[in-house]
């Protein structure tokens, strides 16, 4: 088993780890710099991705009430405040924007707070101090976001989600590069033991 930061891998895991993070790190990276260039668009995209999750939502569980409780009228309030959201975000998108700016703000601080426990956790592997970066960015990004809501929040929603999504990114090819460097460092130990044991058999 492997140690990285507080958590154990084996060989195998560690690698299948450390290449699935490099590749959504970097994914991460590239959906970043479009905010980062088209922050309108990101945006927009931004309200339509939270209109269609609300529509999914709602479908779901008015699948569910109509299976289970479909007696109680009070069963159909969820889903149906999940549909009508949907409507409303998707009709009318550039309100839908100024409300999604307070919900980035509580994402921004919900994902300060997981990054940097995550990199404090993390230490001294190769990597953690970008957690610690990117926690302490998101929550420069959302006091800025509230100072400028709501007027700025077509151009600021969509840029600090590609900041944001950027930076979280960049931690991920962090620590992804930081835990296949722990698995070179571990097999070449393992290879130079194997040797120095072959050679004293050798001797022997």
């Amino acid at each position: 088993m492997t140690l990285v930061g507080r958590f154990q891998f084996d060989k195998e895991t560690l690698k299948k780890y450390s290449n699935q993070t490099i590749f959504a790190g970097i994914l991460m990276m590239v959906l970043g710099l479009v905010g980062v260039f088209a922050p309108t668009l990101m945006s927009v995209v931004t309200v339509y991705f939270l209109a269609w999750l609300f529509l999914f939502s709602g479908i779901v569980q008015g699948y569910n009430t109509w299976k289970s409780y479909n007696g109680h009228l009070g069963a159909w309030l969820k889903p149906t405040i999940s549909i009508i959201t949907a409507f409303l975000l998707m009709f009318f998108p550039l309100p839908g924007v100024a409300a999604t700016a307070i919900l980035l703000v509580v994402y921004l601080l919900m994902d300060a707070y997981s990054s940097l426990t995550l990199g404090w956790q993390y230490r001294p592997n190769k990597g953690w101090w970008l957690m610690l970066v990117n926690g302490i960015l998101s929550i420069v990004l959302a006091i800025i976001l509230l100072i400028g809501w709501p007027v700025s929040s077509l151009v600021l929603v969509g840029l600090f989600v590609g900041i944001s999504l950027f930076f979280d990114g960049a931690a991920l090819v962090g620590m992804g590069l930081g835990a296949r460097k722990i698995g070179e460092d571990e097999i070449k130990e393992q290879k130079e033991a194997n040797d120095s044991q072959k050679k004293e058999g050798d001797t022997q």
